[in-house]
């Protein structure tokens, strides 16, 4: 169809000389074909098959390497994202409710060797439900020397102190394989669940240069039931690697939060404190230097780890201590003299991640502090406003979210007559927005939804922005 005629179908679609601003299925089809210019056959088998069928594609795919044969058993598991439409006399329906087809074409698998990459585009969309795909590996692995059992190892080799990781790390070693891309080129709209081992997501971490792949890569790893050592200096050696892209770096951060656990001692909150104090603090003094934000890529995954730092969690659900400390730490010496950029931004994501917190019984104690540097911070954007008032909102935001969580030791009334103020006619409009939804939040909290109901009705009378 193209860019140019799907923007036509649109304006016409939302022309307000329209009657009716719904669209139907049938509609649509009309529009692709007189203003699209898409051939009737085209639209006779693409309705059918992609919107009035079982919707798209689910693939669960996991592989397992044939030494002998030297060769990739690929398993595939064919499901669909809905129920087809019992009421469509469709052939291509009927076809899919049997389970005989699918989608029309063959998606691609890209395995990455040690001699090279190479396309298989041999997984077909259409088929039975459950299937067994063979991929023919290129490289060959070189002759091992036989090496000699170690003292307390068993007959057959295998010794119980080795860990699963360590394990997985010997069986990929025994294949020529790095990773393996299932649709590489995201040419279908499928749902992909792919398993592979631990190691391979890792070199695709590493050594894959794809940024979509980066991503799927952290994505996998950082939800694994057990994680090893190995995960964790992975997601590590990435988010310090500054060629890569910022964005997928920020993801790693986060990866690394999430991973951090007592079975790691805490491996990936100290690698994220250990990461932004090599970036931002005086060796010598041990405290943050002054601002600086020229490089801009590194701008954005700095100002990331705070709020990662604030979603590590210990054993009893709580934020540990000493991540509480470190963002206390970064608020109180923020220092912005000689910086050519505003701090606006900066200073809110800091204020964001104290919305993240915690507060366990380690914890409880820094509350104090904490809740003093955001009202500091109000006083400083009242008297010196920056841009659209970001900051102030970030700071009503985190007061709001720290009294829903530790209502049993701050008094809600009291966060109600601070934030109320910012209710003001003299505030800027994202600031009264979000002063009245923060307050409507603590009230249904606090007294229920009645209470909340009539205080909406109080506060559209008096605020015309609420109206809609």
């Amino acid at each position: 169809m193209g860019p140019d005629s799907f923007r036509k179908i649109l304006q016409m679609i939302v022309a307000s000389t329209r009657a009716s601003r719904t669209l139907s299925t049938k509609e649509f089809r009309h529009l692709a074909n007189k203003i699209g210019n898409l051939e009737r056959p085209f639209l006779k088998e693409f309705f059918p098959r992609w919107i009035e069928s079982c919707g798209c594609p689910i693939m669960r795919l996991g592989i397992s390497y044939n030494k002998r044969r030297n060769l990739v058993e690929l398993a595939v598991s064919r499901g669909c994202t809905a129920k087809a439409d019992p009421g469509s006399d469709s052939h291509v329906n009927g076809d899919i409710q049997e389970g005989a087809t699918g989608w029309p074409g063959m998606m691609s698998v890209r395995v990455h060797e040690t001699d090279g990459v190479y396309d298989h585009p041999i997984l077909p969309m259409a088929g039975e439900a459950l299937q067994v795909v063979e991929l023919q590996c290129h490289s060959k692995l070189a002759a091992k020397r036989f090496q000699k059992t170690k003292k307390g190892s068993k007959p057959d080799g295998s010794d119980d102190n080795v860990d699963a990781s360590t394990q997985e790390n010997r069986t990929s070693m025994d294949s020529p394989l790095l990773w393996i891309r299932v649709d590489p080129e995201m040419e279908y709209l499928a749902e992909i669940h792919f398993h592979q081992p631990i190691q391979m997501w890792i070199n695709q971490l590493e050594k894959d240069k794809d940024v979509i792949s980066q991503s799927q890569a952290i994505a996998v790893l950082e939800k694994l039931p057990q994680l090893s050592f190995a995960v964790i200096n992975a997601l590590n050696n990435f988010l310090n690697d500054t060629k890569a892209f910022w964005r997928v770096r920020v993801e790693a951060a986060y990866a690394l939060a999430v991973t951090a656990s007592e079975e790691t001692d805490l491996a990936g909150l100290l690698h994220l404190v250990k990461f932004y104090k090599s970036r931002r603090f005086d060796t010598d003094i041990g405290l943050p230097r002054p601002n600086d934000f020229h490089d801009i890529p590194e701008y954005f995954v700095l100002e990331a780890i705070p709020h990662a730092v604030a979603l590590v969690r210990s054993s009893d659900k709580s934020s540990p201590r000493q991540a509480i400390e470190f963002i206390l730490q970064l608020l109180k010496y923020n220092d912005n003299n000689g910086n050519v950029y505003s701090d606006v931004y900066w200073l809110a994501a800091m204020v964001q991640a104290i919305g993240e917190v915690e507060f366990g019984q380690q914890g409880i104690g820094l509350l104090s502090s904490l809740l003093k540097r955001i009202d500091r911070l109000l006083q400083f954007d009242n008297f010196m406003p920056g841009y659209n008032g970001v900051l102030t909102v970030s700071c009503i935001r985190a007061l709001a979210r720290i009294a829903e969580r530790v209502s049993s030791s701050i008094c809600l009334d009291r966060i109600c007559e601070l934030i109320a103020p910012f209710r003001s006619m003299d505030k800027p409009w994202k600031v009264r927005i979000e002063a009245s939804r923060v307050l409507l939040d603590l009230e249904l909290h606090h007294k229920g939804l009645d209470a909340a109901l009539l205080l909406f009705l109080k506060y559209t009378d008096e605020e015309r922005s609420l109206r809609g």
